[in-house]
C-alpha cells in the first residue's frame, strides 16, 4: 500500500487522488471520442461530460455522508472538508453522473442510447484505473482471508482478499466484452444502447458478487448496501435489454427453440 504516491515541496500527494483525476481523464477521452463518432457535437459533449462530472462529484460526496452520517453528524462542516473526512460513494457518483448525461443529451437531442453505450465503453476503463489508486490507498477492504495470495493492508494486522484486485481482473473482462460488442454493433446495426444495457447488467453482476469479498460496514438484512443498490440496477438494465435492445425478439426466439424440443400429443 502507497498512501502517498509522492511529495512536492513537502506535499504529499495521495495515490487516491491522482488515480482519480487519471480516471476520469481516460473516462472524458472514451466518452468525448465514443459521441463524437456518432456525430454529437463537441461543445454539447463538452457540457454533458462537464455537468455530470460535477453531479456526480456531488452525490458520491451526499452518498457517503448518508451512510456514514456518525462522522459528520457533530460538525456539518466536515461534509465539505474532504481532506478532514474523506470519502465518496462510487455507485451515488455513476448514478447521478448517468442521470444527468441523459437528461442533458435530451435537451441537445442526443439519442439515450447513444449516451448509453459511450457511457458504458468509457466506465470500464475508467473504473479499472480509479481501482489501483484505491488499492494503493486502502480505502476499501477485503475480508479476512487465508488464501495463498492474501494481502495486508495497511494498519490491519490480519491478511485479507485483494478485493481491488478481483475487482480489476472482473472490469478487464468486461472491458473486453464491450469493447468487442462495440465494433460489432457498428458493423452489425444493432440497436442504440445494446452495449451500454450489457455493461450494467455485467457490472451490476460484478459488483454483488465481489461484495461477499469485501469488507462493508453497512448490511440491510443479509446484503450489503451496495448489494442491493446492484440487484435494482440489474433488473433496469434487465428490463432495458427487454424492452428495448433486442430481449424481447431473443427470448420469443429462445421459447420457440424450447417449445420445439418438447414433444407433443398426438391427436
Amino acid at each position: 500500500m502507497h498512501p502517498v504516491l509522492f511529495s512536492i515541496a513537502g506535499v504529499g500527494l495521495s495515490s487516491f487522488s491522482i488515480f482519480f483525476i487519471l480516471a476520469w481523464s481516460v473516462f472524458s477521452f472514451v466518452f468525448w471520442k465514443s459521441l463524437r463518432d456518432e456525430g454529437v457535437g463537441e461543445e454539447h459533449i463538452f457540457d454533458i461530460t462537464f455537468y455530470s462530472t460535477l453531479s456526480a462529484l456531488v452525490a458520491s460526496r451526499m452518498g457517503f455522508v448518508a451512510f456514514h452520517w456518525d462522522q459528520f453528524s457533530a460538525t456539518l462542516l466536515k461534509i465539505a472538508a474532504l481532506w478532514v473526512s474523506p470519502g465518496l460513494s462510487l455507485l451515488s457518483g455513476v448514478l447521478a453522473g448517468f442521470a444527468t448525461m441523459i437528461i442533458l443529451g435530451r435537451r441537445v437531442k442526443a439519442r439515450m442510447g447513444v449516451i448509453l453505450d459511450a457511457f458504458g465503453l468509457a466506465l470500464p476503463g475508467a473504473l479499472i484505473v480509479g481501482t489501483v489508486g484505491s488499492l494503493l490507498d486502502g480505502s476499501d477492504v477485503g475480508k479476512v482471508a487465508s488464501v495463498p495470495w492474501s494481502i495486508r493492508y495497511i494498519g490491519l494486522p490480519q491478511l485479507r482478499h485483494p478485493y481491488q484486485i478481483y475487482q480489476i481482473a472482473s472490469l478487464v473482462v468486461i472491458l473486453l466484452v464491450v469493447g468487442y460488442m462495440t465494433s460489432q454493433a457498428r458493423m452489425k446495426k444493432w440497436a442504440l444502447g445494446s452495449v451500454g444495457v450489457v455493461f450494467f447488467l455485467l457490472w451490476a453482476v460484478v459488483l454483488f458478487v465481489l461484495e461477499f469479498f469485501k469488507d462493508s460496514r453497512i448490511y440491510w438484512y443479509t446484503l450489503s448496501a451496495n448489494q442491493w443498490v446492484a440487484l435494482v440496477l440489474f433488473s433496469a438494465a434487465a428490463g432495458a435489454w427487454y424492452a428495448y435492445a433486442g430481449g424481447k425478439f431473443i427470448v420469443r426466439q429462445l421459447w420457440r427453440w424450447l417449445y420445439a424440443k418438447f414433444p407433443k400429443r398426438r391427436s
